[in-house]
């Protein structure tokens, strides 16, 4: 048979129109979503705080001191060791080993947190950094991935990032390997 005949006898064929049934699902919710939320990230290596945001900035000198290298990418936040619009390339980055970020909103089920580019200068700053602080308002938490994903939007951002604890392997001999992509800690200060 050559190709067209083929493709006529596809044109042709008389096809039944099947229709599609919907499926009514029902995604996994919790009544207490911070909890959850604190539950996985702490399995998934995060350590979490639970803190007033006037008290942010006290929180992390408690526990960085003064002796770090801190850059921070969220406005009213006055933590800066080095100033963000000192940074031209990423290649900059390796100046600072404190990060602190915003995310968008984090998820209960599995401990995630979404950050885009909105607030940051360069978006590797979230897996160049050896300690990423990532700040989330606690009226930001969803229940499960299904809310997530409606509320990515790529057309917005070109750049989105799911960050669950450190940066973690053990793809190498089976060992595990803590910040060979990323940070190695990360705190996440629910306020």
């Amino acid at each position: 048979m050559s190709k067209s005949s083929i493709l006529n006898a596809i044109k042709n064929a008389n096809i039944k129109k099947v229709e599609l049934k919907t499926f009514e699902t029902i995604f996994t919710t919790y009544d207490d979503k911070e909890s959850v939320f604190k539950t996985n990230l702490k399995k998934a290596g995060g350590e979490v705080f639970e803190i007033e945001k006037e008290k942010i900035n006290q929180k992390i000198n408690e526990l960085f001191g003064s002796s770090k290298k801190i850059v921070s990418f969220v406005e009213g936040y006055k933590i800066n060791t080095i100033d963000k619009n000192s940074f031209y390339s990423p290649k900059d980055l390796k100046k600072a080993n404190i990060a602190v970020v915003e995310a968008s909103f984090g998820v209960s089920e599995n401990g995630a947190l979404w950050c885009d580019e909105k607030s940051v200068k360069f978006r590797s700053i979230y897996v160049i950094c050896e300690n990423l602080i990532i700040l989330l308002n606690k009226k930001n938490l969803l229940n499960n991935m299904h809310e997530a994903y409606k509320k990515v939007d790529l057309k917005e951002n070109n750049f989105g990032i799911f960050i669950s604890g450190p940066s973690k392997t053990a793809d190498i001999e089976q060992a595990l390997v803590i910040g060979a992509h990323g940070a190695i800690k990360t705190y996440i200060f629910l306020y």
